[in-house]
This record gives C-alpha cells, structure tokens and sequence, in this order.
C-alpha cells in the first residue's frame, strides 16, 4: 500500500475512534441550561393532566378533580418560575404531593392503577433538580401517606406492606432520577481543535503523533517534529489586551499553515507554542521548513507588531518516542533562543573592542 494511502487509512481509523456524534457542537454557544423549578411546572402539568383523563377512563371522575387542580397548579407554577425563578418552588411540590394522594384516595386508595404515579412524581420532581433539593422535595412525600391513610385508616387492610409497597415505589423513582439528574457526573470530552487557530489541541499530540511514528517505522520512513516558541509573546498580550493577543496568533498560525504539506499537521500546545509534525520529512528537511516559517513570522508585522519565532527540530528514528522527539526539539528550541538573545550581546562587544 502507498505510504500517503496508509498514512490517510490509519487516520480515518484514529479520527474514528474520537468520532463525536454531536459533529459541529464544538462551535455552537452551550446551550443555556434550563430552571428547574420551570422543568417541574412543566412535567406538573403533564403528570395531572395524564391523571385527569386515567381517572375518568377507569370510572372515578371524582378523582380528576384534584387532578384538575394539579394542572392549573402547574400553569400557576409555570409562570411564577418564568418571572421569579425559585420562589414558591418547593411549596408547589407540596402541593403535588397532596393533591396526589387525594387523586389516589379518590380513586381507590392504595388498590388503585394511579399508584404508579408515585415513581413518576418523584423521578420527575428529582430528575430535573440539583441533589442539594432532593430532601425538601420527598419530605412532602408523607402527605400522600398521611391522605390516604385519613381516606382509609387500614391502609388498604395491612398497613405494612402498603407502606413497605409506597417505599418501594418511592425508591424506583429515586433510582430512576439519580441517572439523569443534572448533578451526576459527566466526563467532560476533550477539546480536539483550538478555536484561535485551527490546530490540533495538545491533547491530541501524543496520540497522533504515536500513530504517524507507527507508520514511519513500518515504512522505514523519517518523520520529523519542530517545536516553535513565539518570543515575547506574554508582553505583547499584556500591552495589547487579550482580542488583540489572539488576532496575533491567527496571524502568526496563518503563516505557519502556508509552510504545511498535505502530510503534515499542526498543534497548538500552549499560548505561544506551536508544534509541526513533518512525515516524510529528515531533520535537515525538518530545519530548513523551521526556518522559511521564522522568516515568515518575522517578515513582517502581524497585529501591528513584528514577532520573532524560536525553533527547533527532532527526527524519528533518532528519537523513538513522542516524548522524545518534542523533548529533543524544544530543547532545541530553547537553545536557539538563548543564542540569539545572545549575539547582539556578543557583536556589541567586539564593536567595542
């Protein structure tokens, strides 16, 4: 297989593998999380209405009534979230616990099919809150308890089991919450592209670079990796405010994107660092595209101001690991930077002797 059809094969394969479903979200605006104390009006009146017409179709029209109060109670609770948010919240779940258990009491106490609104309730009341309101939203839960018992002192005729069945079901609902409760925790994805610039993130570097280096040596072919450090950077950004600091680095990464081959790619690994990872490239190759980029970069102004790049290169085989080769090159980096803040130093003196 040609080394440029493998070399896009094993990406394919990599990019796959880091596929994200959501395409595009990472340059959509997060969406704005929704008030709870909205979500419960919400499912409120979805729930009630839901028993107003269960009750009447299972012959206890008496029973809607309540339900009916529910509703109007979830518009109620609706409106007041939207201009004052969390005021009343929790007395509004109270209240939908009461009206439950008169719904229940009304409709054949602990016998009756509308039992099964008790996890429904709960799940929804707790699925949608912050685990800081789980207490105060089944505490009121006893109200139901208390309803029916008030309806039906013996509890259906055995008081243990019935609230041994309303635990239970009270339990299934908090089961049911505690997955997609806002509070549970989530791993965050990666960012995989940096918005400035339009490079690779660092994150992906090993990983990516790890696969191009698995591709060379099964081809017997160089790849070469060129660290690049911005001078000055820090400075500038300070003096031109952080807009201006990252329309410098747009146009210090535009200039850096007209060096890259097909092959090639590029990584932002900090404020002003940069890394290219060259496959096919030898060091001596590796050196000179380093040093058409720093001519470019420095060429002329970006941002209204003149940059200068430090660089530096490192070659696989020579050094046979990711870390390796970005090691090797940024101390190369570094070093470069140090004899060139040194040389005017140097000519000076020799002007003066």
């Amino acid at each position: 297989m040609p080394r440029r059809a493998r070399t896009l094969l094993h990406d394919l394969v990599f990019l796959q593998l880091e596929h994200d479903p959501r395409g595009a979200a990472l340059s959509r605006p997060p969406r704005r999380r929704r008030r709870p104390a909205l979500l419960r009006s919400r499912f409120r009146t979805f729930l009630f209405l839901l028993l107003a017409v269960l009750a009447c179709a299972i012959g206890h029209p008496a029973a809607a009534v309540p339900a009916v109060f529910g509703v109007l109670a979830g518009l109620l609770s609706g409106a007041v979230a939207r201009r004052q948010g969390q005021r009343l919240a929790l007395s509004f779940a109270v209240l939908d616990w009461l009206l439950l258990g008169c719904v229940l009491a009304l409709a054949g106490g602990v016998h009756s099919w509308l039992l099964a609104a008790v996890p429904l309730l709960t799940a929804g009341q707790l699925g949608v809150s912050p685990h800081q309101d789980w207490p105060y939203l089944i505490a009121p839960s006893s109200l139901l308890v208390i309803v029916l018992a008030i309806a039906d002192p013996t509890l259906g005729g055995n008081k243990v089991i019935s609230v041994a069945v309303f635990l239970l079901l009270m339990a299934g609902g908090v089961a049911a919450a505690s997955r997609v409760a806002p509070g549970r925790a989530r791993r965050a994805r990666p960012v995989r592209i940096d918005a400035v610039t339009g490079f690779h993130t660092a994150e992906r570097l090993r990983k990516i670079t790890a696969l191009r280096i698995e591709v060379a040596h099964a081809e017997q072919q160089p790849l070469s990796l060129v660290y690049l450090q911005l001078q000055h950077f820090e400075s500038s950004r300070g003096f031109l405010g952080a807009r201006a600091g990252d329309a410098l680095i747009k146009g210090v990464a535009q200039r850096l994107r007209g060096q890259l081959g097909p092959d090639d790619l590029a990584f932002r690994l900090g404020p002003d660092a940069f890394a290219l990872v060259l496959p096919g490239r030898s060091l001596p190759q590796a050196r000179a595209l380093a040093a058409t980029a720093a001519r470019e970069v420095s060429g002329g102004l970006i941002a209204g101001r003149r940059q200068t790049l430090a660089t530096g290169a490192a070659a696989f085989p020579a050094a046979g690991s990711v870390e390796e080769l970005l090691s090797a090159a940024r101390t190369a980096a570094r070093r470069a930077a140090i004899d060139e803040q040194s040389a005017p130093q140097a000519a000076r003196l020799a002007a003066a002797q």
